[in-house]
């Protein structure tokens, strides 16, 4: 797929209220990440444990990852949507010398060296990793971590840490599943590979969907 000839979007940057009516101040906001995906896969990691155990750094470009995994690895590129997560990479600086996405209202808020989400989708960070990585023109999504079948004490791999819900904390996980399954029947022409997880069997009658094994990964990539 092209490069997206998306050039940028007008955000609402401040509501004031003047006798009694809205009144809304609007602002460009220029493309400022150019990708070229050449041909090469898109790597989406989430934080589900299923990944606990995989070296992330064998991963060729590009790699997309979410929220709190700057901690450990630096992907191509770090999305996040949460402002309590987003507020500790910017308090951080990693955004000085990596490319990270959020949403407009923690780039206004919260500031900080980041990237706007290009069309934002209003979803969770792995599914917008995902939207992401199709904006920059990738057809092929290799999704590891993605844990998302049933809900249940809390199986991310940041649990118990800042801006993360300890791990007794029952989490809505289907709820990531029913976009992640939406996002997919809304692009057919997109081929999504999750890697092991613990995913709804459903996911699987879609054409457009398979899963593989670690192993298989593995051989894949080397």
């Amino acid at each position: 797929m092209a490069l997206s000839e998306y050039k940028g979007e007008e955000i609402i940057a401040n509501i004031i209220i003047r006798q009694g009516k809205k009144h809304e101040e609007r602002v460009w906001m220029p493309r400022t990440v150019f990708n070229d995906v050449s041909s090469k896969d898109a790597y989406i990691i989430g934080n589900g444990e299923s990944r606990i155990d995989f070296d992330l750094y064998k991963l060729p470009q590009d790699t997309y990852g979410c929220n709190a995994l700057f901690r450990d690895y630096e992907p191509d590129y770090l999305v996040a949507v949460d402002r309590k997560i987003y507020q500790e990479i910017k308090d951080s600086e990693y955004g000085e010398k990596n490319t990270v996405y959020t949403n407009h209202l923690n780039m206004t808020r919260i500031g900080g060296s980041v990237n706007l989400i290009p069309n934002n989708p209003y979803m969770g960070a792995g599914t917008t990793a995902m939207h992401i990585a199709i904006h920059d023109g990738h057809t092929n999504l290799i999704c590891i971590g993605f844990d998302c079948a049933k809900d249940g004490p809390n199986i991310n791999v940041y649990k118990n840490t800042n801006a993360y819900d300890d791990e007794y904390t029952i989490v809505n996980q289907t709820h990531w599943a029913k976009q992640i399954y939406a996002y997919m029947r809304e692009n057919p022409h997109i081929n999504w590979t999750f890697v092991a997880g613990d995913l709804p069997g459903h996911f699987f009658t879609l054409d457009n969907c398979k899963q593989i094994t670690y192993n298989e990964l593995n051989t894949y990539i080397t």
